[in-house]
């Protein structure tokens, strides 16, 4: 009985050592950033995918944007809404 509870013991206590080797190996190693998906927001991305609250607010300033266009004239007018565009992603 003594050779297999000795054999039982040296398999349990080898177990546990991969088992802690290997832990302590992947805590080692520097973690690797995961490249965002195609579909989560990306800054400077206008087609980027937004929930509701995100496009309602960016709607509102928007339309903030350019009605402070509406009071110019002429060249300042049309570089005005040229600029709220661009920073809104809407050419």
């Amino acid at each position: 009985m003594n050779k297999p509870m000795t054999a039982w013991i040296a398999g349990a206590a080898t177990l546990a050592l991969t088992i802690g080797l290997a832990g302590a190996a992947d805590q080692s190693r520097p973690k690797e950033e995961t490249p965002p998906r195609t579909s989560e927001n990306q800054p400077g991305d206008p087609g980027a995918v937004k929930s509701v609250p995100e496009q309602a607010a960016q709607d509102k300033e928007y339309q903030a944007a350019m009605k402070k266009c509406d009071s110019l004239k002429g060249g300042e007018k049309q570089k005005c809404v040229e600029s709220a565009e661009r920073k809104f992603g809407r050419m």
